[in-house]
Formats: structure tokens, sequence, C-alpha cells
């Protein structure tokens, strides 16, 4: 059954409309927000340290996951040139600089707002991209890789570093969600005035191979698709890789702080990311 009805949605999913998009994420998100109790809770917990006294932004947040997977599926049929046209891309000089040293460029980026949008964006315009990802677990998420590599991103287990090293050492494009420590090892910073533990793996492979750190986030407003490349965050060697790496997540984490503080709705973690 899980088979068919994932099957069903991988051929009408891409069909839809860009109109019928959000309707349908706001029926499904509702459904959703209303019978996941425990990934609810944990949505308020979260909101109440990044937007406090919005609680009622916890229906959003589920909505915008569903408008993430609508746009996960409608990859296998995008048009690269229209999707260039239609995000409004500050930023892509930032880019551009850092993958001609060929050293290897690492884009740092969170599960927040149209966030597989920003690989495509570097996919359509001519580079090859590398997306570490988590085993699928379900009919669903392989669903999902498919449709991620339709249009040629390179997918790779997320415990295999030496794939991810030679990515770089070739000079080659990473992406890194950094805002959830999946395997339990990250670093605690502070992050919206409390400690948190974040990934780590982005900055220590920075430092271990040279390659230049680039955050990146993606959000919807006004109806509108918005992506931004920053600056190269600086990643300081000092002789002291522990207290590096920690300074360099913490960096990454004032980052991430103002895009989410920003549109907080559009932070789509379902686990609570602070010990309560």
């Amino acid at each position: 059954m899980a088979g068919t009805l994932v099957g069903t949605a991988e051929t009408v999913l891409p069909r839809l409309p860009g109109p019928a998009q959000r309707p349908i994420a706001e029926a499904i998100g509702t459904l959703a927000f209303a019978s996941a109790m425990k990934a609810r809770s944990a949505v308020r917990a979260n909101l109440a340290v990044v937007a406090p006294g919005r609680a009622t932004l916890a229906r959003e947040v589920f909505v915008s996951q569903v408008l993430q997977y609508l746009e996960v599926f409608s990859i296998p049929r995008m048009d690269p040139e229209r999707l260039v046209r239609s995000v409004h891309l500050e930023g892509w000089e930032h880019f551009v600089r850092a993958e001609r040293l060929r050293r290897g460029v690492i884009f740092a980026s969170a599960h927040f707002g149209p966030v597989a949008l920003v690989g495509q964006i570097v996919m359509a315009k001519g580079f090859t991209l590398t997306l570490p990802i988590e085993p699928a677990q379900s009919e669903l998420m392989r669903a999902v890789n498919r449709a991620r590599s339709a249009q040629g991103m390179r997918l790779i287990p997320i415990d295999s570093p030496l794939a991810l090293h030679h990515t770089l050492r070739d000079g080659g494009v990473l992406g890194v969600l950094a805002d959830r420590a999946v395997t339990g090892v990250g670093e605690r910073v502070p992050f919206f005035g409390r400690d948190a533990l974040l990934p780590s793996a982005h900055v220590a492979l920075a430092l271990r191979t040279g390659a230049v750190l680039l955050p990146a986030f993606a959000w919807r407003e006004r109806g509108e698709l918005f992506a931004t490349i920053e600056a190269p965050l600086t990643i300081e060697s000092t002789g002291d890789r522990d207290a590096d790496v920690r300074e360099g997540v913490r960096r990454f984490a004032s980052v991430l702080e103002r895009y989410v503080r920003r549109f907080p709705e559009q932070w789509t973690v379902f686990e609570p990311v602070w010990e309560r």
C-alpha cells in the first residue's frame, strides 16, 4: 500500500500547477499538525525560544514542511532556466569566487524554507552538487531521494567521510544541512541565547580540507522565492582543533539565527533543539 501511494505521489505531484501547492500544503500541514502530537510539542518548544509568544506559528511550520516536499517532488519536471528566473538570488558572486579557487566549496544551510531549491539553482547554473543523506528508512524517503537526484544531484551516504573528502579534494561542491545533529556529533554553542547541540561536520571538513564554507539559505516571502549565498565564513586554524571547530560552529549558528529569527515558521525542525 505504501509503495502504491508513494508511486502515485511521484506521478501526480510533479504535475501540480504552482498555485495548487499552497492550498494542498495548508490542508495536509494542518492535518499533520493536529495528529502528530510529539512533533507538535517539539515545534512549540523550539518556537518558545526562537519566537517567544508566537506559538500559533506551530501550524505554519507543518505547512512549510509540506511545501518543501511538494517542491522536492516537482524537481524531476523542473525547467532549470525557469527556476533561475523565479528565484531572487543574491550573493552568487561569493560562490563563483570560491569555486575558482578549486579547493572545494561547502554550502552550509538548514532545514529552512525551500532549501531543496538552493541545490537545484547550483545545478541549473551548470555545477554538480553532492549532498550527504541519511539512510532512507521508508518508501517516501526513497522517493524523495529519487526526486532530489533527478536533475543530476549526486547523493552519498552521510556516513561516508572518504567520499566527502574526495568530493572536496577534487574541487567539488558539497551541500550540508547544519542545524540538526542527526548522529549526536556536534558542538554545544550559543543559539538564541541558549546552548544547543549543532552539527560540526561542515566546519571540521572546511578546516581539514581547506574548502570554502558558504552559508546559504532560501525562503518564501509574499508569494515569491528568495535565496542568499553569504560571504565565506572565516574558519581560523590556531592549532587547537577542538576550539577551532567550536568557534566555527558558533559563527555559523549566529548566521543561521538571523534567518530563523526573521522567518521562524519556515524553520522545519521537529525535534527539540534545546534541552528542557
